[in-house]
């Protein structure tokens, strides 16, 4: 299965498919399906997005 990261308008990341999310000491945390990632900084889940964005007002339309 291709890995997909979709950044979406004043949201998160996206990220689908069959992947490793590695943290900053190296441990891998296999994944499958759907993740999303915080991109506003305000979650408390981090790195995962809990929708605080929704509560900060968080703006962002990036084009890759």
């Amino acid at each position: 299965m291709t890995v997909e990261i979709r950044i979406k308008d004043d949201d998160s990341l996206e990220v689908t498919g069959n992947f490793d999310l590695v943290d900053a000491d190296g441990n891998a945390y296999r994944h499958h399906g759907l993740l999303r990632l915080c991109r506003c900084g305000a979650s408390n889940m981090k790195p995962y997005c809990d929708d605080s964005h929704d509560e900060i007002g968080f703006e962002s339309k990036v084009r890759a």
